[in-house]
């Protein structure tokens, strides 16, 4: 018959430990910064045809690359410089600058195109 272990001289006790995938894990005081992206100007108006130049800044990451697009179709181009061409029509459109290294940091500027015009009538009295 066996005995139970506690009346047992030579054995121990068994003591149920964690599988070590099962314990917390360390808190680690590393904080995450946000990349973030700005256009300056963020608004500008452009005659059809002309050019204005943006300028994108990224924060919180060493990869400042950026991704440049005119968000409507037809709405002009731009450069990877930042230099956007407007279009020969008129309307609002929305340059976009997105990070390369991370694509949900962007950043908007809107574009107004007007036409060329006339000099002011004032200056047409003279």
């Amino acid at each position: 018959m066996d005995e139970p272990l506690s009346s047992s001289p030579n054995r121990r006790p068994l003591i149920a430990a964690p599988h070590p995938s099962l314990r917390p894990a360390p808190r680690q005081s590393v904080k995450e910064e946000s990349v973030s992206v700005t256009i300056n100007p963020p608004e500008a108006t452009v005659h059809v045809g002309q050019t204005e130049t943006f300028e994108a800044i990224v924060r919180g990451t060493q990869s400042t690359g950026i991704r440049w697009a005119v968000e409507e179709r037809n709405g002009g181009r731009i450069t990877e410089d930042g230099i956007y061409t407007a279009p020969r029509r008129v309307g609002l459109y929305h340059v976009l600058a997105t990070s390369e290294e991370n694509p949900a940091a962007k950043a908007v500027a809107k574009v107004t195109v007007v036409t060329e015009y006339d000099a002011p009538d004032s200056q047409k009295l003279r």
